[in-house]
């Protein structure tokens, strides 16, 4: 466990960014030089607030804890791994096709390869790098599914959008080592587990043997159970945590670093209260040294918000989780409405120059 944890404040963009690198006033995010960060917030457990004092990039080389924050800065400034030659430099827009009867938005919508396909066209034409295929519900409550129904509902639809789709990236979204296994047989580029390779004991094998991507997705418990009082002494630390030993460990036995996306997993086991502090403070998980996901879309914290104005779409507040995720640098965003997410975040890019 960590003693101080560096989070990246102040990120600016485009000209601003070059502006202050040239300057020495600011760092790179990422390696990138078209978006850099200007300040650093400094936490602890010890504090009460958790909030130590935030230091300038200027102030930083006369700190005298300066020793135990190096690591962290060069993570949160080198280069990440480009997976699969998407380009971190832009966001990149994950499209979600659950083909299942019972998934908390969409279910049953298209768990009919017609109406799949269709949909699946309509994501791509609107500019989805990723079509992201699940087969088995992970809402709060959903219950388990054997492998093979899960296969079955998955395979047709990976295989059509690979014959059709021949270059179009997929990613199986998956906590079964069997059901992994057989996605890569099909042609499947990237795998999604919610449970981060928690679930089945088998499935970190998969990865390494397969050398695919992973999307590791933090959650407390599981869908069954993962809402019932999820507690934490602190949230973004503990998640923190919880990454770097699930790091350490799939390091050791063989996964690459560049095989390696993190997902704070919004709405895995939180409260409103928890999803709200990771969205707000996301930046944070720069410092592990890897590519972000965020996968806000619909989720239930937004209804939480309204309240009695919600709404079942709830496109709204998932493209401002996305602005705001991306305001702190975050590269992947997991999202039901590829179009209006794209077009939100175009036009919200040119502000930022």
């Amino acid at each position: 466990m960590k003693s101080i944890y560096v989070r990246p404040t102040n990120i600016v963009f485009g000209q601003k960014a070059k502006f202050f690198l040239d300057q020495k006033k600011a760092r790179s995010l990422c390696g990138l030089e078209n978006i850099a960060f200007l300040s650093v917030e400094i936490l602890t457990r010890q504090s009460e607030s958790n909030l130590v004092e935030e230091y300038n990039v200027e102030e930083l080389e006369k700190i005298n804890f300066r020793d135990k924050i190096d690591l962290d800065l060069n993570k949160i400034s080198f280069k990440r791994n480009n997976i699969l030659n998407l380009d971190h430099a832009t966001p990149i827009l994950m499209g979600v096709l659950n083909v299942t009867p019972d998934s908390f938005s969409d279910g049953g919508k298209y768990n009919n390869a017609i109406r799949a396909i269709d949909h699946v066209k309509n994501m791509i034409d609107a500019g989805a790098h990723i079509i992201d295929v699940g087969g088995e519900s992970t809402r709060p409550g959903a219950k388990n599914v054997n492998e093979q129904e899960e296969i079955l509902r998955v395979s047709e639809i990976i295989q059509l959008i690979k014959k059709i789709y021949p270059t179009q990236l997929v990613s199986l979204d998956t906590r079964k080592s069997k059901v992994m296994q057989h996605g890569v047989s099909i042609g499947v580029d990237i795998l999604n587990d919610v449970s981060a390779l928690d679930f089945d004991n088998e499935s970190y094998q998969v990865v390494k043997n397969s050398n695919k991507p992973i999307i590791l997705n933090h959650s407390q418990g599981i869908p069954e159970n993962m809402q019932d009082n999820p507690t934490y002494n602190n949230v973004l630390l503990d998640i923190y945590d919880y990454f770097e030993k699930k790091i350490k460990f799939l390091k050791d036995n063989g996964i690459k670093d560049e095989q390696i996306i993190i997902d704070p997993g919004i709405g895995f086991g939180k409260t409103l209260d928890h999803n709200l502090q990771i969205i707000s403070k996301i930046s944070l998980f720069h410092s592990l040294g890897y590519p972000i996901m965020i996968g806000a879309s619909r989720k239930s914290f937004i209804g939480k918000v309204m309240g009695d104005k919600d709404n079942p779409q709830r496109l709204g507040g998932s493209i401002a989780s996305v602005l705001h995720s991306y305001l702190q640098g975050i590269q992947l965003f997991r999202v039901h409405d590829i179009q209006e997410t794209r077009e939100a975040l175009k036009v919200y890019s040119q502000f930022l120059k």
